[in-house]
């Protein structure tokens, strides 16, 4: 059953959003490679926080995904320009998805 998979997080202190941009560009790249990878949107809050939403094919490639983000090598920038403590992570299942005709 596909997955969607909802980060929301704030940048680190004095960390602007073309730095994380540019960051973000480096896990673009990774995602796509990532067995069950479907899509991807990130979006800012009018509070300055992010949402990343990544739709995946089911849960064992999100988790799969989740673990070995934190072992890629190009994506240690990533961890230096996010308040990984703001970080929160929730996986839910998709039960209908509607796409336009």
């Amino acid at each position: 059953m596909a997955i969607l998979e909802l980060v929301t997080f704030k940048l680190a202190a004095g960390i602007s959003n073309t730095e994380f941009l540019a960051e973000n560009e480096k896990l673009n790249n990774w995602v796509k490679s990532q067995p069950g990878f479907e899509y991807r949107a990130l979006a800012q809050a009018e509070d300055g926080s992010w949402t990343d939403t990544v739709f995946w094919q089911n849960m064992e490639n999100a988790s799969a995904a989740q673990q070995s983000f934190g072992e890629e090598p190009s994506l240690q920038g990533m961890m230096k320009v996010i308040d990984m403590e703001s970080v929160k992570v929730d996986h839910q299942q998709i039960h209908t998805m509607q796409a336009p005709a």
